[in-house]
C-alpha cells in the first residue's frame, strides 16, 4: 500500500504542475456542458414562412325541405355570414405560434420562388372560397397548398406541425373535406442519415487529419527531427508546406474512403451529378486540410503526446456542437451563434448539405468556400510564426 500511495502522490504532483492539465480537468467539462446546454436547450423558433391568403367571408345558407300535405316546402334553417377562417388561421400563426414568423404575400408563385431562394422555409396558399367550401354543405373538397424546403427535416417538421395545429384550431368543426397538398422545394425524400452524413463527413475528415498530424509532429519534435529541420537554411513555410503536402495525400485517402463507405455501403444520397460529387469532394478535402494546419499550429504549444491530447476536447467538441452537424446553424442561440460562423467547419457543413440535398454545384466565388480558403491561409501564416525548435 505504501507504493500505491507514493505513486498516487507523484502523479498528483505532476498533474498540479501542468497548467494545461488543470485547465482540462476543471474547465473543459464545464465548457462542454455549457455549450451542450445552450445549443440543445432551446426550441426551434421564428422559422420564416410566407402565406398567401385568398379566403374571404362566406354567406352560408342551409335549407331543409319538408312536406306539408301534398306540398314540399323549403325552409331556411341556417343563414349566416361566417368570418373568413383563413384570417383566423393566419392570426394564430402570426400571433400565438412562436415557432414561425409569418410574412404575407399576394402571389403564390412569387412566394414559392422565395422558398427556392432560401428566403423562407415554407409557402402556404389558403385558396379562394376556403371558408365556404369547409362550412357549406354544398362546398367542395379542398386542399391547402404547401410548398416547403425540407432540407433540414427538424425545421420542416416544426413548420408542418405549426400549420396543421393552427388549421385544427380554426377549423375543428369543418375538417371533413379538408386536405393538404404538400410539395417540396428541397428534401422530399430525405432521411435522417441523408441529413446527418454531410456533417459527419466534415467532422470525420477534420478529426482524423487533426489527430494524425498533431501526434506525428509531437513525435517529430520529441525525436529531434523537427529541430534539425528548423536549423536548416530554409524558410519555415517550406517546412510547413512539406508536412502539409505529405499529410494532404493521406487526408485525401481518408476522405475518399469516408465518401465511398457513405455512398456505397449506406446508400446515402451525396449528389445527383458528377459535378455534385466533384464539388462535395473539394469541400471535404479543404476541411481535411484545415484540420491538418490547425494541428500544425497547435503542436507548437505541446511538448508531449499527453499535452497534445488535451487540445482534442478544446478544439473538437465546439466543432461537433456548433458547426451545424447536429443543430441547424440558424437555430443555435444567438449568444453563441457568432462562434459558429467563425468556424470553417460550419461553412463546410452548410456547403455539403447544399450539394448533396439541393444539388448545388460549387462556385469559386462562394462565400463559405472562400472563408475556408482564407482560414486555411491564416493558419499557415500563424503556424510559421509559432513554429520553434523548443
Amino acid at each position: 500500500m505504501r507504493l500505491t500511495f507514493l505513486i498516487m502522490r507523484r502523479l498528483f504532483r505532476t498533474l498540479v504542475r501542468e497548467r494545461r492539465t488543470i485547465g482540462l480537468v476543471l474547465v473543459a467539462p464545464v465548457l462542454f456542458m455549457v455549450m451542450y446546454g445552450i445549443a440543445f436547450g432551446g426550441a426551434i423558433e421564428h422559422v420564416p414562412i410566407a402565406i398567401v391568403n385568398l379566403d374571404s367571408d362566406a354567406e352560408v345558407v342551409i335549407t331543409q325541405t319538408i312536406t306539408v300535405g301534398i306540398f314540399e316546402v323549403n325552409i331556411t334553417v341556417f343563414n349566416e355570414t361566417v368570418l373568413a377562417l383563413g384570417d383566423a388561421i393566419t392570426d394564430t400563426l402570426h400571433v400565438d405560434d412562436t415557432s414561425v414568423d409569418v410574412t404575407m404575400y399576394t402571389d403564390f408563385e412569387e412566394a414559392k420562388r422565395s422558398v427556392e431562394n432560401k428566403e423562407y422555409t415554407c409557402a402556404l396558399l389558403i385558396p379562394e372560397n376556403f371558408t365556404y367550401n369547409l362550412v357549406s354543405p354544398r362546398g367542395e373538397n379542398i386542399s391547402l397548398e404547401i410548398y416547403i424546403d425540407n432540407s433540414i427535416p427538424q425545421v420542416g417538421g416544426v413548420v408542418l406541425q405549426a400549420i396543421q395545429e393552427s388549421f385544427q384550431e380554426a377549423t375543428s368543426d369543418f375538417r371533413g373535406n379538408l386536405g393538404f397538398n404538400i410539395n417540396y422545394a428541397y428534401g422530399e425524400n430525405i432521411s435522417t442519415i441523408d441529413f446527418f452524413t454531410p456533417g459527419m463527413i466534415v467532422f470525420g475528415v477534420f478529426f482524423f487529419s487533426f489527430i494524425l498530424v498533431i501526434m506525428t509532429l509531437i513525435e517529430e519534435r520529441r525525436s529531434g527531427t523537427l529541430s534539425l529541420l528548423l536549423q536548416c537554411p530554409y524558410d519555415k513555410i517550406e517546412i510547413i508546406l512539406g508536412y502539409l503536402g505529405a499529410f494532404a495525400v493521406v487526408s485525401a485517402v481518408q476522405t475518399t474512403l469516408i465518401i465511398i463507405v457513405a455512398g456505397v455501403v449506406f446508400q446515402v444520397t451525396l449528389g445527383a451529378t458528377i459535378a455534385n460529387y466533384i464539388s462535395l469532394y473539394i469541400v471535404a478535402i479543404i476541411s481535411g486540410w484545415t484540420g491538418l494546419v490547425l494541428a500544425i499550429f497547435l503542436s507548437a504549444f505541446a511538448r508531449s503526446e499527453f499535452q497534445a491530447v488535451q487540445f482534442i476536447p478544446i478544439s473538437i467538441i465546439p466543432i461537433l456542437l456548433l458547426s451545424g452537424i447536429v443543430i441547424p446553424l440558424n437555430q443555435i442561440p444567438e449568444i453563441i451563434r457568432w462562434m459558429s460562423y467563425l468556424m470553417p467547419t460550419s461553412h463546410a457543413v452548410d456547403l455539403l448539405r447544399k450539394i448533396s440535398i439541393e444539388g448545388y454545384i460549387l462556385e469559386p466565388s462562394n462565400f463559405g468556400f472562400l472563408f475556408q480558403i482564407g482560414f486555411l491561409i491564416l493558419l499557415v501564416v500563424a503556424s510559421r510564426l509559432t513554429l520553434k525548435e523548443s
